[in-house]
């Protein structure tokens, strides 16, 4: 099996609907994500279909993120090969990459008092299942952490934010694009398919992202993150 690479594709109910028939009855061929979004970046899987229910199921509170954004009602369309007839939004691989720095809890707290927050929270991102509290709990004791579900969902939020006013972000010496990354560890971060499909950071070329708890089909190496790269050109909206 080659490098990792996943090739990502938005597809509108009306303008793409013959081919979205094509795909939903191709069951030999095309995988259906039936739990979360995620489902679609395992490595075997050659063609993942993403309908835009699957965002309510047991991802429901980060589907917010796309359910507030400009995608609401696509269907993400995710493949390891292209496919004759689509043209793809943006492409995920593995790549090295070093941050300058992370987050620290000084970071987070100006991050969230930035008087632009409450206007972008979508509803319902705060809204955690009390089993969604039990599995963050015990990963936190896994890893030796100790923090309290606020502290964690402050680190979430923050992240987020970063994708759409960036505040940790590589850029060249000659003044080239923002690249903003992940401000925190896995263990810190929540939701990381938003950045990877393109529902936040859309209009960045590069972002480097790493992987968050639930997102367990892919497995960056010690020095690697998810590096998502932008194939069309697309104007970010200011509160996407």
């Amino acid at each position: 099996m080659g490098a990792y690479r996943k090739i990502i594709h938005w597809l509108h109910p009306i303008e793409h609907a013959e081919a979205l028939a094509e795909l939903r009855n191709d069951k030999k061929r095309v995988y259906k994500a039936k739990r979360h979004p995620c489902q679609a970046l395992y490595p075997r899987r050659e063609i993942a279909l993403v309908e835009p229910g699957v965002w309510d199921l047991q991802c429901l509170r980060q589907g917010s993120w796309y359910r507030a954004s400009r995608r609401r009602g696509q269907t993400l369309l995710v493949t390891n090969q292209p496919l004759d007839g689509f043209s793809p939004w943006g492409d995920l691989t593995l790549e090295p990459f070093r941050p300058p720095r992370i987050a620290t809890d000084k970071d987070v707290v100006e991050m969230l008092c930035d008087a632009r927050v409450p206007e972008i929270l979508p509803e319902g991102w705060g809204l955690f299942t009390a089993w969604e509290v039990q599995a963050i709990q015990a990963y936190l004791a896994g890893e030796g952490m100790e923090r309290s579900l606020q502290e964690v969902f402050s680190y979430y939020t923050a992240n987020h934010l970063n994708f759409i006013f960036p505040r940790f972000f590589v850029q060249d010496d000659r003044g080239g694009p923002v690249i903003p990354y992940s401000i925190q560890r896995t263990a810190l971060v929540c939701s990381a398919c938003v950045e990877i499909f393109g529902v936040l950071g859309g209009g960045f070329p590069v972002k480097y992202l790493v992987p968050c708890p639930g997102l367990k089909y892919v497995k960056p190496g010690p020095s690697e993150y998810l590096r998502v790269t932008r194939i069309v050109t697309e104007q970010e909206p200011s509160q996407e």
